[in-house]
């Protein structure tokens, strides 16, 4: 398995979270704003990485400046790279839903993903991760 900096995955996983949570608290128009943010950085940072503004701030600045000590560990980043993709874009639905006035489906759509990244972020438990390993025991989805 490659390696992969666990610190800068962090660090886009809290920013991610606190995005999110202050789009519901702000609702409207400033809250959908955040919620298409964290939805874009999530889907753009995951198909090129300098969109990935959070992970850019820590490579070039926060870990070269001391602030933030880099961990690089070995981890299978697959899974995690199909969750940035849902999460994104059930991020973006969630915006779409704030700016159309659907406020409780805003809140349905987005906190579930924000707690599964909030559980990844904090204890290093990828939600999906473990689905997709419970289903490759019982021998659904199994790749060939």
């Amino acid at each position: 398995m490659p390696l992969f900096d666990r610190t800068a995955r962090k660090a886009h996983q809290w920013s991610m979270v606190a995005l999110v949570a202050a789009g519901l608290i702000l609702q409207g128009i400033p809250g959908a704003l955040l919620l298409t943010a964290a939805g874009l950085i999530m889907l753009a940072g995951r198909f090129w990485w300098p969109a990935d503004v959070v992970r850019q701030l820590v490579w070039r600045v926060l870990e070269p400046a001391g602030i933030l000590k880099r961990d690089d560990v070995r981890e299978d980043h697959q899974t995690r790279r199909v969750a940035r993709v849902l999460g994104g874009t059930i991020w973006l639905l969630a915006a779409a839903s704030l700016l159309a006035g659907y406020t409780i489906a805003a809140w349905v759509l987005t906190l579930p993903i924000a707690v599964m990244v909030a559980l990844d972020a904090g204890l290093d438990f990828c939600a999906l991760c473990f689905i997709v390993a419970q289903l490759n025991r019982r021998g659904i989805g199994r790749r060939a």
